[in-house]
C-alpha cells in the first residue's frame, strides 16, 4: 500500500489585541520560512493571492476580507502588500501535514462512483417502467 503524505497550504495569521480580530493570509507550503530567510523574494512564490482575511476573535467562524479601515486602524496602511509582508513577518504559521493510503482510497472512490451510478440506473429503469405502464394505460 502507498502511502503518500499531503499538506495542506500554511495559514500565516496574527492578532491584533486593540481590535480584538485576527489576520491571516494563506501562503504554499513551505514557504514562509523561506521567505523570512530571504524577504525580497517576490510575494506571488509565496502567497496563493493577494487577498486578507480576518475573524473577530480566535480562528474560527467565518473569515471576512477586512474593511480598509479596519486594515488602516491595525496595520497603519491599506497597502496589501505591506500588510502581507508585517503578517508573513510576525504571524503565526499553521499548517497540516497528512498520510493517504492511496491504493484503498482510489478503492473507495471506484466502489462509490459504482454505487451511484447502480443507483441511477435503478431510477432511471424505473422511471422508465412507470412511463410505459402510464402509456400503456391509453392503449
Amino acid at each position: 500500500m502507498p502511502l503518500m503524505t499531503f499538506k495542506t497550504p500554511e495559514r500565516v495569521s496574527w492578532n491584533d489585541d486593540a481590535s480584538g480580530h485576527t489576520f491571516f493570509i494563506v501562503v504554499k507550503s513551505d514557504t514562509t520560512s523561506k521567505w523570512r530567510a530571504n524577504p525580497k523574494m517576490p510575494l506571488d512564490e509565496v502567497v496563493y493571492s493577494n487577498d486578507i482575511l480576518c475573524f473577530k476573535g480566535p480562528l474560527a467562524g467565518i473569515s471576512l476580507a477586512p474593511s480598509s479601515d479596519l486594515l488602516q486602524t491595525a496595520f497603519k496602511t491599506t497597502d496589501n502588500a505591506t500588510i502581507i509582508k508585517s503578517i508573513l513577518s510576525v504571524g503565526t504559521i499553521a499548517m497540516s501535514e497528512f498520510e493517504l493510503d492511496v491504493d484503498s482510497q482510489t478503492t473507495n472512490a471506484i466502489n462509490a462512483a459504482s454505487s451511484v451510478a447502480n443507483v441511477a440506473s435503478g431510477a432511471a429503469t424505473n422511471a422508465l417502467e412507470g412511463v410505459k405502464g402510464y402509456l400503456s394505460s391509453f392503449w
